[in-house]
């Protein structure tokens, strides 16, 4: 008897177990309701462009609004998807229906509240805005957040895919503190008025401002404040919030302070000037954030303007976390 046919005939059995495990559990050779195999087309939602560059869509990314377009612009279609599906799905969204071909696709977050209008949303790419709603060009309430991204063409077909789509802020929220280095000056927010003004209420489909027209963004609170330094001690202020649209390092947008009473401007400075002196002290994969990228990953700015008695000169400003003194107490 050959000693050899045991082994030869063990191997065989062992060959042909592993044959039909892996019949038994091939994704591409069997498939059934009951695998675990994946399949589809998914868009993987990520909100990482913040100003900590850590995970955030699940924090903050609800509700989303896919829009579909074709590989030339042309509108195909709109999927609106509840924050209950992101969560079960872990913030991916599956697209269906669509034929095999080449398609480019939009995602916002935020715009099915009632201060967000859409037009053009059902035809071309070119066409889009996104606009506050209403004929007013004066925001006298907190925003809701708002945010945006896109995916290039991609291919569209049966094979199981996922491309990551990667979000941005377009909301901001500033807390505005303007305190006299002076204990014996007695300010009331009653007395005094701030706004933001910008062209940015209206914005494309590459979330990009498209009108000219102004829009004025006023407090949605206002109070008295007191600033416990550690160089000046305990001063007596003002503070207001507002929130803005994105803010644009080549758009001129202005915050301006003034006397309610006279309407009589105080200062009126450049935004992103001020708050983007600090913008270069961040840093993402060992270089400097340029402007655009500081105030787009900045979402949230507390900004207190140390100022004269009379309010005329600027001492120190401080931008979130930032002192910075003003050369030779520079006038506003």
């Amino acid at each position: 008897m050959d000693s050899k046919r045991p082994h030869k005939y063990c191997a065989l059995k062992q060959l042909c177990s592993i044959l039909c495990i892996l019949f038994l559990t091939s994704c591409t050779w069997v498939k059934d309701d009951n695998d675990d195999c994946p399949d589809g087309f998914w868009l993987n939602l990520h909100y990482t462009y913040n100003i900590l560059d850590v995970e955030a869509a699940p924090e903050y990314v609800k509700e989303v609004s896919v829009y579909i377009y074709d590989s030339i612009g042309n509108y195909v279609s709109r999927l609106d998807v509840p924050q209950t599906v992101l969560a079960a799905n872990n913030h991916k969204v599956r697209i269906e229906g669509l034929q095999k071909g080449d398609y480019r696709f939009v995602v916002w977050s935020g715009i099915s509240n009632s201060q967000y209008a859409v037009s053009g949303d059902n035809s071309t790419m070119d066409a889009f805005r996104l606009s506050l709603a209403g004929s007013s060009t004066t925001v006298t309430n907190r925003l809701p957040d708002v945010y945006y991204g896109i995916l290039s063409t991609v291919h569209y077909d049966d094979a199981y895919a996922v491309h990551d789509v990667w979000m941005m802020k377009d909301t901001n929220q500033l807390t505005c503190l303007f305190v006299p280095l002076s204990g014996d000056v007695a300010v009331s927010p009653a007395d005094y008025d701030v706004k933001v003004v910008s062209a940015n209420g209206t914005m494309n489909v590459m979330n990009k401002p498209v009108s000219a027209t102004p829009i004025t963004y006023l407090p949605f609170e206002r109070n008295s404040v007191t600033v416990n330094d550690s160089e000046y001690g305990e001063l007596h202020g003002i503070g207001f919030s507002l929130t803005t649209l994105r803010l644009m390092a080549d758009l001129d947008s202005r915050l301006v302070f003034q006397k309610a009473d006279t309407g009589e401007t105080i200062f009126n400075i450049s935004l992103p000037e001020y708050i983007g002196m600090i913008g270069s002290y961040y840093t993402n994969l060992g270089r400097s954030l340029t402007l655009q990228e500081y105030l787009d990953r900045q979402d949230f700015y507390h900004i207190v303007f140390f100022l004269s008695e009379d309010f005329s000169t600027l001492i120190r400003l401080d931008v979130n976390s930032w002192r910075l003194r003003a050369k030779n107490h520079l006038k506003l």
